[in-house]
């Protein structure tokens, strides 16, 4: 999902033309991953592709997952290299346990997950957090089905059933893709001209002239109810397609 259009990858049309000109595809999923698809697990997810077809992928965790850092999966002669011969892993501070915590709690509301054991086999993917430590990885095996996914907890990791089961995540996923058809819908039948996809939780509002960006902003933040928006222009943009992005998120109104 593009940061600054809102638009989404055609992933399908992309693996057509890897089948047929055998190529490595790498899909970075910072701002999908926990926000897109039918249980927040990216673009994958969202077309029902196997990420096992996808040679690597790699996302954010300061995005929908609230913490820091990153993480890289692949196969696991991949991931071992990397941790090897990669220069930002091998001089990278571990991660700290709190951070940890948070990742995995939020990752278990998002893709439900059972603690009760860990099932690791050939295929098993491996999913290594940008760290140099190996205790901060985990290992999980991805189903076809997208159910629940056995992963490695710390023993003093307890999560409460409703975190576990992912019932929290779902229902904020739901929230997500509401609110987020809603702005757009909203946006454009006031005569705004909004870029990216209807599901997409960046709403990019076009306002083309770069001289009405700080003007906008400080119109919203002195609302009477203020609205924090981000305003982005050139070079992050086109010279004369300077923008305002809504970042929704669940919480903002509800059904």
């Amino acid at each position: 999902m593009y940061s600054m259009e809102g638009t989404m990858v055609d992933l399908p049309g992309l693996l057509e033309l890897k089948e047929k000109y055998k190529f490595d595809l790498f899909v970075d999923e910072a701002h999908s991953i926990g926000a897109s698809g039918p249980h927040g697990r990216g673009v994958c997810d969202y077309f029902g592709v196997d990420p096992r077809t996808i040679d690597v992928l790699m996302g954010t965790l300061t995005k929908s997952f609230g913490a820091s850092g990153g993480y890289i999966a692949g196969s696991r002669t991949l991931i071992d290299r990397l941790r090897v011969r990669s220069y930002s892993g091998a001089y990278a501070e571990s991660i700290f346990p709190p951070v940890l915590t948070q990742i995995i709690a939020s990752m278990a509301s998002v893709i439900s997950v059972d603690t009760g054991g860990t099932i690791v086999n050939s295929n098993t993917h491996k999913l290594g957090l940008h760290s140099s430590a190996s205790s901060s990885s985990l290992t999980i095996q991805q189903e076809t089905q997208y159910h629940t996914i056995p992963v490695r907890f710390p023993n003093a990791t307890s999560l409460p059933p409703t975190l576990s089961s992912g019932a929290g995540g779902q229902m904020r996923l739901r929230r997500l893709s509401f609110n987020s058809y809603y702005l757009h819908c909203g946006l454009d039948k006031l005569g705004f001209i909004t870029y990216g996809h209807p599901s997409s939780p960046i709403v990019p509002l076009l306002i083309f002239n770069p001289a009405k960006m700080i003007m906008f902003h400080r119109m919203m933040k002195d609302h009477k109810m203020p609205i924090i928006t981000v305003v982005v222009g050139y070079p992050a943009t086109p010279l004369i397609s300077s923008r305002v992005r809504f970042c929704v998120s669940a919480s903002h109104g509800g059904y």
